[in-house]
């Protein structure tokens, strides 16, 4: 029996329409997926290419609409009415998720707690739709409901291609370019493969998603060059304030313990913190970093040529709340597209009563400025504890842009602390 031959195809428009939004689609669904357990450093991109992906999809959805519309389209398969009503309800299906999943996104972000802007493929600014606070819960729900409608929707969508194909119907050669309508064969190929990917897709979503529920360690082990994610920084404690001077060994000698400690090279230990502290309207907010490195180089008895240097990752902030996490990563306040590090360095170190001043600069967001650093200090042969202040103006360096650079709304002068461990190189 040989293939029925339908004579009239797609639109080349539509056929494009058509593949482009399938491919979309499918990457939309597995970024959305795994948009809550990417790493830190990564997520504020990923959401902002998230946002601009769903765009997209929405115009090429209202295109290929208007297109379906206007342009004549091959004459509708023969089949039972069961088997024809559940393929209008497939592609309505299709295209509501295709225009209310963005749609619901846009909404989310529209009436977030924290309004954070959207600049699309980094860009074009998307502006905020005009909705109130009760819209956001409404429009998360669907959203979330839609990946799921969608990824159905797409399984059933093949497999009703590839039941016609069985049929000897030559369906899937009309919305396949020239080149592959001609050959029937090579068209259920691509078909099949693209079937192949959908499973594959979705097997590995759901079993993604369930290793990511598993419980987490309490106290994962740091990696190089990063801190664990503890609480923001404590108050020193009265040990962290004691004398710094140096403990000698009980075996030295008194010419030894007299002797002058040179400068030496220190390595910051795991489990130090680095923290922040503003109010936002009233409301106190604790903050910290969690992944920064430090040069330090130092002697009690040498602050001539003692020096440090630090480097924070800004991109590692967690204030407790992801929404404001990502608006301090855009570009109104840390702006870490253009500059992802502080750097904080100070080669003039003093004594002042029972701790040490760092006259140092901060280059962050873009500016460099004067920073004094107050730190206590307590060496024991080769370990010591530190722990100190700072604060830094936040305007002076352009951080909190238009409606943050309030000072009633977020105090110019935010408090950072610190507090870590260092063993001797």
């Amino acid at each position: 029996m040989g293939v029925k031959a339908l004579q009239q195809r797609y639109n080349g428009v539509a056929i494009l329409l058509h593949w482009a939004l399938a491919l979309l689609l499918l990457f939309q669904l597995g970024l959305g997926w795994a948009l809550e357990d990417l790493p830190h450093a990564t997520l504020f991109i990923a959401f902002q290419f998230h946002k601009s992906i769903g765009i997209l999809i929405l115009v090429l959805s209202l295109a290929r609409l208007l297109v379906r519309l206007v342009v004549p389209r091959p004459a509708p398969v023969e089949g039972a009415p069961a088997v024809k009503l559940l393929v209008s309800a497939v592609h309505l299906g299709l295209y509501a998720v295709m225009i209310l999943g963005p749609i619901t996104g846009w909404i989310i972000v529209s009436t977030a707690r924290v309004k954070l802007p959207t600049l699309l493929f980094g860009t074009i600014p998307l502006p905020h739709l005009p909705l109130g606070a009760a819209w956001n819960e409404p429009a998360e729900t669907i959203h979330g409901l839609i990946g799921w409608l969608l990824a159905g929707l797409v399984v059933l969508h093949v497999a009703g291609a590839l039941r016609h194909h069985l049929l000897r119907d030559d369906v899937i050669g009309r919305m396949m370019p020239a080149a592959l309508s001609r050959r029937p064969a090579l068209s259920v190929a691509v078909v099949v493969a693209l079937a192949a990917c959908v499973a594959a897709f979705l097997t590995g979503s759901w079993r993604y998603q369930g290793h990511a529920e598993l419980p987490k360690p309490s106290q994962p082990l740091p990696t190089p060059g990063s801190t664990p994610d503890v609480p923001a920084a404590p108050t020193p404690t009265p040990e962290a304030s004691a004398s710094p001077e140096p403990t000698p060994s009980p075996s030295a000698s008194p010419t030894e313990a007299a002797a002058a400690v040179p400068v030496r090279s220190w390595k910051v230990a795991a489990g130090g913190t680095l923290g922040f502290r503003t109010v936002y309207s009233g409301e106190t907010i604790n903050g910290r970093f969690t992944r920064w490195t430090a040069d330090i180089q130092f002697s009690p008895d040498d602050l001539a040529h003692s020096k440090i240097a630090v480097d924070v990752d800004l991109a590692s902030v967690s204030s407790g709340d992801s929404e404001r996490d990502d608006t301090l990563k855009g570009d109104d306040f840390f702006g870490i597209a253009a500059h992802p590090k502080a750097r904080f360095t100070a080669t003039r170190i003093r004594k002042q009563g029972a701790g040490y001043v760092a006259d140092g600069t901060l280059a962050l967001a873009g500016a460099t400025k004067p920073m004094p650093v107050a730190f206590t200090l307590k060496i024991d042969g080769d370990h010591a504890q530190a722990s100190g202040t700072a604060s830094v103006k936040r305007l002076a360096f352009g951080v909190g842009k238009g409606q943050w650079s309030d000072a009633s709304t977020i105090p110019d002068a935010v408090a950072v602390t610190f507090r870590f461990a260092a063993d001797a190189k």
